[in-house]
């Protein structure tokens, strides 16, 4: 028994999605310019950055696909 959303929340929910990803994919651009990038442990962060980003964007888009239907 799965949880069933109606169409209004699954807006907000890809809306939240959406906005999320825009802010991982900024701190991939800012985090550069204020923390030291140079070593391992900064380009992991910047790579779970990204594939946050990534991964927010593609739930999103799956939201709209089950909105659509």
């Amino acid at each position: 028994m799965g949880i069933i959303f109606t169409k209004p929340w699954l807006k907000v929910l890809s809306g939240l999605f959406t906005n999320l990803a825009a802010g991982w994919f900024g701190a991939v651009f800012i985090v550069p310019a204020f923390a030291d990038t140079t070593h391992l442990s900064g380009i992991i962060v910047l790579i779970r950055y990204l594939l946050s980003g990534i991964i927010s964007l593609l739930i999103s888009v799956k939201i709209e696909e089950i909105l659509e239907r």
